[in-house]
């Protein structure tokens, strides 16, 4: 493939966290979208007042981390954070996982997968979103971090 080709690639991303946290993550979003990044899901928009649904709410979340280059996941996450992160690492999607402390990055119990080779971890108190946006694939595809 060309340089110009794969500079014209999309950059895509897919966001795991919890609902309650989407208000954090706004900043992060803005600066990914102001860098010609596109989200391949947005979830904080499902109903969660009944369980109606959510087969495909499932579908369309495990097709958004399919579709994306790179998935960032803030933690603490909800119960499908994992989830998310264990099909982009069987999909050999990079992973960016930020924890506010390694309290939180550790809590009940240290996970395995957030050492995996393919997940970068970042933890400070502050989401730093230009932190978080050199640690992105290179655009075009490249999935090393």
């Amino acid at each position: 493939m060309s340089s110009s080709a794969s500079a014209t690639m999309p950059k895509r991303f897919y966001l795991a966290t919890r609902k309650d946290r989407s208000e954090q993550a706004a900043s992060l979003l803005e600066a990914l979208k102001a860098r010609g990044w596109e989200r391949t899901f947005v979830w904080t928009a499902q109903d969660e007042t009944t369980t109606d649904g959510y087969g495909e709410v499932a579908l369309k979340e495990l097709a958004g981390v399919r579709e994306a280059d790179v998935l960032i996941v803030l933690l603490p996450g909800g119960y499908g954070t994992h989830v998310e992160i264990g099909a982009a690492l069987a999909l050999g999607k990079p992973v960016i996982l930020h924890a506010p402390d390694h309290k939180t990055l550790e809590t009940p119990y240290p996970c395995i997968f957030h050492y995996h080779p393919g997940v970068k971890i970042l933890v400070s108190k502050d989401l730093d979103v230009d932190v978080i946006l050199g640690c992105l694939p290179l655009q075009g595809g490249d999935s090393t971090l």
